[in-house]
């Protein structure tokens, strides 16, 4: 169809489909504004990429099952076209399958249909058109070439495999001219994820519904902003209600209703972040410029890890860091074993992560380049791990007269570094540039606490932190803050070692 009636021609057609469960069961299916909206938009003429972000509940699901069928048997129809659902597993795209077959009746003869415990497809028989629902797994969307994919709840997708996905459905499109990506579902909790991009802009639509981060959460006008359809479905307000209620007395509860009910961005159960990604949001709203004298935080990582170094200018609050890999295993190795792909290549591109030595991290390397960038530092400072290495490397690369600091990363120092960083990010105290690097490290950071009310940065799996989590560079950024504050504040620090040469 031509553009200019494509959008009323589709929502026409969805507004005939008859709804078979829950309320109004039996009716025709009456488009929300909100979906009226997107729909007018998805379905532009220069549309190829579009997302749609809003709170669970609000009739997502059926907006993807309508376009699908509208795919199958409407005016999106091919001949021999497929439209591919792709959902976070396999049994939740057969939630939509199962409500593309409802609206496909009552004349299921015109339709061949695949419904096995690993394949759910439906084919019109006429025309060859089909619908494919499938899990959120690459190897599944080998050899397809789809002219229509809907991409449901990219957020809740397994880590390790949503770029690749993302990529496959993209390959899979190219091939068919005309084609269209939609991506709808709660926003993520990375800002870097590719769906936060898609609905930052990097789209050719996108239409997001969501609360402000200072909004009060129990107020039903701050409820509206998430939940568009809240006055035309009682039930939706009715389950918020009863959800908040538990909210206000639950943090974890609290921690759900912010992710699934306001969608925030945020994470749908409570961890002990080191920050959360609101409060580090607010810090890089404001960069700083890099004024007064320096203090450097290093992290040495062991053999083959990496190793980080944090910038703080206490003066102005600029935080600046910079990491290294060996050379082996590459980059490309690593963002497969740790679980980041796609996020290590672009921290080297952008200048933040480094290769230096060949199976271990050349430490020095590292320091000169941080020192070619950021000059001499007033003070350093690093936890007893390879202390005494990392001695060595100063003295050889002539540091002059560096005042090192040796911090310990028990309860007694560490809570008191974690306390400092955490008040720092909520007073305006850090503001650092965007970095990829310390976005990356913040997401993993992790703090465990004893039971007098001390918190410290985990190690291991330790507080929910993954086992090849990488951050390294919020160690050192602790450190470097934390000895920032107290020394802009004018508190003494542990007597220093002097190091240099006459």
């Amino acid at each position: 169809l031509d553009t200019k009636v494509l959008f009323p021609a589709v929502a026409g057609y969805m507004e005939q489909l008859r709804v078979t469960q829950g309320e109004g069961a039996g009716d025709c299916l009456e488009l929300m504004p909100w979906q009226r909206r997107f729909l007018r938009g998805v379905l532009a003429a220069n549309c190829r990429t579009a997302g749609l972000s809003i709170a669970r509940g609000n009739g997502k699901s059926t907006l993807i099952a309508g376009l699908a069928t509208a795919a199958l048997t409407g005016p999106l129809r091919q001949s021999r076209g497929e439209c591919v659902v792709v959902a976070s597993s396999f049994q939740q795209a057969r939630v939509v399958f199962e409500h593309v077959l409802a609206f496909a009746d009552p004349n299921r003869r015109e339709y061949k249909i695949q419904d096995s415990a690993n394949n759910a497809l439906v084919e019109h028989k006429m025309s060859g058109a089909r619908v494919r629902c499938i899990g959120s797994d690459p190897r599944r969307a080998h050899g397809l070439a789809p002219y229509l994919a809907l991409l449901d709840e990219p957020a809740q997708w397994e880590p390790a495999k949503t770029d690749r996905m993302r990529a496959a459905m993209r390959t899979g499109l190219g091939k068919v001219p005309g084609s269209r990506m939609i991506a709808l579902g709660t926003r993520p909790e990375d800002p870097t994820h590719w769906f936060s991009q898609l609905l930052a802009g990097k789209g050719d639509y996108a239409q997001l519904h969501t609360a402000g981060p200072g909004d009060p959460p129990f107020q039903k006008r701050t409820w509206l902003k998430a939940n568009p359809s809240l006055p035309y479905m009682p039930d939706l307000e009715a389950a918020i209600r009863d959800e908040a209620i538990d909210a206000r007395q639950d943090e974890n509860e609290l921690a759900a209703f912010r992710a699934l009910r306001l969608n925030l961005g945020t994470a749908d159960v409570r961890s002990n972040n080191l920050v959360t990604p609101e409060t580090w949001q607010q810090c890089e709203a404001l960069p700083a410029e890099a004024a007064g004298p320096s203090v450097w935080g290093i992290d040495l990582g062991q053999n083959a890890a990496m190793s980080a170094v944090a910038c703080y200018w206490p003066e102005t609050g600029r935080l600046e860091a910079r990491a290294c890999f060996p050379a082996r295993p590459s980059l490309q190795e690593r963002e497969r074993s740790d679980q980041a792909a796609g996020m290590y290549m672009a921290m080297h591109r952008r200048g933040e992560l480094l290769v230096e030595g060949d199976r271990v991290s050349d430490i020095a390397a590292l320091l000169a380049h941080c020192r070619q960038a950021w000059g001499e530092p007033a003070a350093l400072v690093a936890d007893r791990w390879r202390e005494a290495e990392l001695k060595q490397v100063l003295e050889a690369m002539r540091f002059p007269w560096t005042r090192l600091v040796i911090r310990g990363q028990g309860f007694k120092d560490g809570s008191e570094d974690v306390r400092a960083f955490r008040k720092g990010c909520l007073h305006d105290q850090v503001r650092p540039e965007q970095s990829l690097l310390l976005r990356h490290a913040l997401s993993n950071a992790r703090v465990i606490g004893d039971p007098a009310g001390n918190w410290k940065l985990s190690k291991g799996t330790q507080g929910g932190r993954r086992a090849v989590a990488r951050d390294d560079a919020a160690a050192a950024a602790i450190l470097a803050v934390s000895a920032g504050i107290r020394m802009y504040q004018g508190a003494s620090e542990p007597g220093p070692i002097l190091l240099g040469v006459a």
